[in-house]
């Protein structure tokens, strides 16, 4: 099946520098992602060798922005949570 869609260049370019990044085209890269959030890629992973669960569970990770801010202790605390359980 062919899907074509029309993207701002602004998010386009951005698509590619993130296939880049991954070593993988924008087409294999975005096929990558409509794997990985299709209903069935829970069972599809339960099926999956450790070694390619690894490999994906990887790559879903670094593709979170390592730029977003880290909370601070006090902000996780159970008392910043829960201020009315003292």
């Amino acid at each position: 099946m062919t899907i074509t869609i029309e993207l701002p260049e602004e998010q386009a370019e951005a698509l590619k520098a993130q296939a880049a990044a991954k070593g993988l085209s924008v087409e294999d890269w975005l096929q990558e992602l409509a794997r990985q959030h299709t209903p069935h890629s829970i069972a599809r992973l339960q099926k999956t060798a450790p070694e390619e669960w690894a490999r994906q569970f990887q790559a879903w990770a670094e593709s979170h922005d390592s730029s977003t801010p880290v909370l601070s202790g006090e902000a996780m605390s159970r008392d910043s949570i829960y201020p009315d359980r003292l």
